[in-house]
């Protein structure tokens, strides 16, 4: 549907050959007659460009097309996902068979795989608010009452929405749960972990300008690191020890690169 209204509000962006041609041949026929049309000559109308509102609503009507297929998109993946997680021909004991399952299961937990795909509708509720509000504004540049229609319906479908996020909100116990009202209810315990995110990210900073301020020595601590790791090297293989010989580089280059 969107991208048939796609297609309609494109033509908007091409000049109307009907209105040109016709608007010649008004001009036409006033040459030969100058009293035809009562004596106001007529005028070849000039473009000068999209109209604005033509350009808002085809903005949001792109923008719906992409949400709509960004939604297809992850309702591929999300199949591929669970036929992934629930396979049916597991080999082993039923020991073997539960702990694989039992290790998917909290993999769906911990990497918020329930979120992900709640995420689908949300994206789906999203193009379809976008594919109303640019009917509205496409309406309302032709017909006020029929685009007045358009927009009462589309606005008690969003006061409707909200009405359910806020009582999902509001009582755990209500049937109308929304991925935005579970979103809504985590806030203040997000709030709560905002001290300990900015300490991560001045921890890893520090990390990171430490980081940098070692750079100019690793070219000295490379070359030593090479000198005394080639000598335990050639210790190691005067004895015939090669598995050795390795251990003693790796070492070697790990304590004099990377100490501080």
């Amino acid at each position: 549907m969107t991208s048939a209204f796609i297609i309609v509000v494109h033509s908007e962006f091409q000049p109307n050959l009907n209105e040109e041609t016709n608007a010649l041949i008004r001009v036409m026929i006033y040459t030969m007659n100058s009293t035809a049309f009562g004596g106001e000559a007529p005028t070849v109308p000039q473009r000068t460009g999209t109209p604005p509102p033509m350009v808002q609503v085809q903005a949001i009507l792109v923008a719906s097309f992409c949400v709509s297929l960004l939604s297809a998109l992850l309702a591929m993946l999300g199949k591929q996902w669970l036929n992934r997680c629930a396979p049916v021909n597991i080999r082993g004991t039923i020991v073997e068979r539960s702990r694989y399952r039992q290790r998917k299961l909290d993999g769906i937990a911990n990497w918020y795989f329930d979120y992900v795909m709640e995420s689908l509708p949300l994206m789906l509720q999203g193009a379809l608010l976008l594919l109303g509000c640019a009917l509205s504004r496409y309406l309302w540049e032709y017909n006020t009452t029929v685009a007045s229609v358009v927009v009462g319906v589309t606005s008690f479908g969003v006061l409707f929405y909200l009405f359910i996020v806020i009582a999902g909100v509001a009582s755990v116990n209500c049937p109308y749960q929304t991925p935005a009202a579970d979103f809504l209810r985590h806030i203040p315990d997000a709030l709560g972990r905002i001290p300990y995110i900015l300490y991560w990210i001045q921890d890893t900073i520090r990390s990171i300008r430490d980081m940098f301020r070692s750079i100019p020595h690793i070219p000295r601590r490379l070359l030593r690191a090479f000198e005394i790791s080639y000598s335990h090297f050639r210790a190691s293989i005067e004895d015939s020890n090669f598995f050795l010989a390795f251990i003693t580089i790796g070492q070697s280059i790990r304590k004099h690169i990377f100490a501080t």
